[in-house]
């Protein structure tokens, strides 16, 4: 088990000096937390997806709705039990935060998946009828998705992608998760609530998901001009064609905000019990000395990009002035940071960006830290204000390279300054595993050159960060 407080000790994290100075001494730790984001967990056999998409990836004008397919996607789960066992094992932290995208289309068996992956529970997922399953249209060779079995041809192999023979197998076994074992909250993003995170699941796509037909090539001839526009606006046209039969699944069906928010509760994640009267998913962790505010950035009119809603505004300012007055530390933890509440879509007046709720935040001392997942890379940003400032940290996806997780330890020094120390760990499950494979697929599909961004340089990776207070 990792010592209590061995991250603000280490004198190999580095030290950022870009809001305060470095302290002398050594500070007192207030909370250890656990930041994990965008997992993705997926059922590839849903026909309520659209990989022909990603076939396309060459075409610019297909680009703003990627990634609607990974070869690695289907190995997540087995990336999220391994992070999950050391996570436990590990021990000593007081919160476990997964600040969104934790299921990938806004499913109700996604869901049930992800929560008995980190609560705890027996689950499993179709391996057989996705996009690695090449066997149900034979006519189509060279197969454009990546076919593990090594027995038909296909557009990956040639590229270097490894032949597994049993992986579909394997992935049909179920997965045994003891869970945490301390506690965690989650919060949702784009992908939680919509399909393939980008457009809310209308009666067309229900009555798609709960079907017993996959589709998994383009539609001959669909060139609309906007692709992004038109897949939130009806994502229904743009089902494929090469239909395949699959086992219809009820459990499919895409779900509600308040299903959401009620599963959490259920499963025994903290602050659902008691979310606030925003309409939205906005609750508050209390831990000794620090308080963990979470904000639901999504848009109500879809697409992948956040905002926020001005009672939202007022609920926030209303929670960080409190803890201003108690003297509590405040961690803000949502799924879109800053840079991405560009969300103007609809038009909507009682919306607002990134600027009103920096200014908010900016008001109060007592936030040092925003935790934030969405953009699938390691960042740590800081974002200076008159009282002082504080910390973005932005952590990588599970799904994609380099699959990390991040330890974060808040301390108070004795002249006042916060300490934020961070380490990224990566799973170290032993070669052969299923997410062993996932990380390794994972990382030939990055490139050196997304690889490289995905996993940050060192001044976003294991360091130390200072705020004057």
């Amino acid at each position: 088990m990792v010592p209590r407080s061995d991250l603000h000790d280490r004198s190999d994290l580095r030290p950022r000096n870009d809001l305060a100075p470095v302290p002398a001494g050594r500070g007192t730790t207030v909370a250890r937390l656990g930041h994990l984001s965008d997992l993705h967990v997926l059922d590839s056999a849903s026909p309520m997806r659209f990989e022909w998409i990603e076939t396309l990836a060459h075409d610019p004008r297909w680009r703003p709705l990627l990634h609607m397919h990974r070869p690695q996607e289907a190995l997540v789960p087995w990336a999220v039990a391994r992070h999950v066992d050391e996570m436990r094992d590990e021990g000593s932290l007081d919160l476990v935060v997964c600040t969104g995208d934790n299921i990938d289309n806004a499913q109700r068996n996604e869901l049930d998946v992800y929560l008995g992956l980190v609560a705890g529970g027996e689950v499993a997922l179709p391996a057989w009828g996705g996009p690695n399953d090449a066997g149900a249209e034979p006519a189509v060779r060279p197969w454009p998705y990546w076919s593990p079995r090594g027995d038909v041809d296909d557009l990956w192999t040639p590229r270097g992608y490894p032949t597994v023979d049993d992986l579909l197998e394997r992935m049909a076994e179920p997965i045994v998760s003891a869970g945490w074992g301390m506690p965690w909250t989650s919060l949702p993003g784009n992908h939680d609530l919509m399909c393939q995170g980008t457009s809310y699941v209308n009666d067309a796509l229900h009555a798609l998901a709960v079907g017993g037909h996959k589709a998994l090539l383009p539609p001959v001839g669909f060139a609309p001009d906007d692709v992004l526009a038109r897949f939130v606006d009806a994502p229904e046209d743009f089902v494929g064609i090469g239909t395949r039969t699959i086992e219809a699944d009820p459990r499919r069906r895409g779900i509600t905000l308040g299903e959401w928010i009620d599963a959490h509760a259920a499963a025994g994640a903290r602050g659902w019990d008691r979310p606030a009267p925003t309409g939205r998913a906005d609750t508050v962790v209390h831990l000794d000395g620090l308080t963990v505010v979470v904000l639901d950035t999504n848009h109500p009119h879809a697409d992948y990009q956040g905002s926020v809603g001005l009672a939202q505004l007022a609920w926030l300012d209303d929670r960080l002035r409190l803890a201003d007055d108690n003297g509590h530390l405040v961690v803000i933890a949502s799924h879109h940071g800053p840079d991405s509440l560009v969300n103007v879509r609809g038009d909507d007046p009682g919306r607002v960006l990134a600027g009103p709720l920096l200014d908010v935040v900016h008001r109060h001392p007592c936030v040092v830290l925003w935790l934030t997942g969405h953009r699938h890379v390691h960042r740590i940003t800081p974002r200076p204000g008159a009282a002082g400032g504080f910390w973005e940290i932005t952590t990588a996806s599970i799904i994609d390279w380099p699959s990390e997780r991040r330890v974060v330890e808040v301390a108070r020094h004795a002249d006042g300054t916060i300490e934020i120390a961070t380490e990224v760990r990566a799973h170290d499950a032993p070669d052969g595993s299923l997410a062993r494979w996932h990380r390794d697929v994972a990382r030939r599909f990055g490139g050196s050159q997304v690889r490289s961004k995905m996993a940050g340089s060192d001044v976003d990776r294991d360091v130390r960060l200072f705020v004057a207070r």
